[in-house]
């Protein structure tokens, strides 16, 4: 058992809460602990390390929920009213797992004919014909699909289980390897062979950018020493292509004949924007919105 102790201020009591914990979990505190103590050159704290873990989970709780760190009573009681007015027809239809269901199966119907029809009957209202190669495809579907799935595992990447994760992988590595196919074979379908290395930034950088944005602050904060060791290699050899790509006119790089707006274009808004302008709008107006 432990006890989490919230310090009294000018307007709350003193308030004592404790907590059940189970033998393993309790282990994973104290190891918890125990490193975060030993890196910072302090004895282990198990009880400080509890209210920690505890306000990290709330504040990511209560931003779920519409919230910010130590609401107004007010903002709670909007938001419990919120939570208990009843679903309208529309909502009710979402949520239901039959109309999901056969909405996903209409779904996937109306897109196998479309995809029919504009490649093998040649319906032009569709514009599919123009649209033969893998990387189109990729350029309309990558940014919905990343933004969409990716935050899932960023924001609850402890709930993915390690049969998952493998998974993962494995179709990250099996991707891999039919990218080096389409340029090796060549699969000129896939439309990969003559996109260099500036097209796949060009792809790549928005999606992954847009994504990771929200979550930069404590992606930062949980970096190991392998992560950091990881991002400072991928630093590191995307410097080499850049001096290979101009000074040894490495062509697979794309890099010759682009000039310093060219690179502006290319990383001033998947990078700039989304890490540095955007995470301070949002701590602006966080900090000036109504609790």
């Amino acid at each position: 058992m432990t006890q989490v102790i919230t310090e009294p201020n000018d307007v709350a009591r003193l308030t004592t809460l404790a907590v059940e914990l189970e033998p393993d979990a309790l282990q994973g505190l104290r190891a918890l602990a125990e490193i975060t103590a030993a890196a910072a050159g302090r004895d282990a704290d198990l009880a400080g390390t509890a209210q920690d873990l505890l306000r990290e989970a709330m504040k990511a709780k209560l931003d779920d929920v519409g919230l910010k760190w130590d609401p107004a009573p007010e903002s709670v009681a909007r938001r419990v009213a919120e939570a208990a007015r009843p679903d309208g027809a529309a909502v009710a239809l979402i949520k239901s797992v039959r109309v999901r269901r056969y909405g996903g199966t209409t779904l996937l119907v109306a897109v196998l004919v479309l995809l029919w029809g504009g490649y093998i009957k040649g319906w032009k209202w569709t514009g599919f014909q123009g649209n033969e190669q893998l990387w189109e495809w990729m350029h309309l579907l990558l940014l919905p699909v990343v933004v969409g799935t990716a935050p899932l595992w960023l924001r609850h990447r402890e709930y993915v289980s390690r049969a998952r994760q493998r998974v993962f992988l494995i179709a990250a590595a099996a991707f891999a390897v039919f990218v080096a196919a389409g340029y090796l074979v060549p699969l000129n379908w896939t439309g990969f062979p003559g996109n260099t290395l500036w097209n796949w930034l060009s792809l790549l950088l928005l999606p992954v950018a847009v994504t990771c944005a929200r979550f930069l602050p404590s992606m930062v904060r949980s970096l190991r020493r392998r992560h950091r060791l990881a991002v400072a290699a991928l630093a590191a050899i995307w410097c080499v292509t850049i001096v290979g790509g101009y000074a040894w006119h490495w062509t697979w790089t794309g890099y010759q004949g682009n000039t310093l707006w060219d690179w502006l274009q290319l990383l001033l808004l998947p990078l700039l924007v989304p890490t540095v302008l955007m995470t301070a709008a949002l701590k602006w107006i966080s900090d000036n919105a109504p609790a």
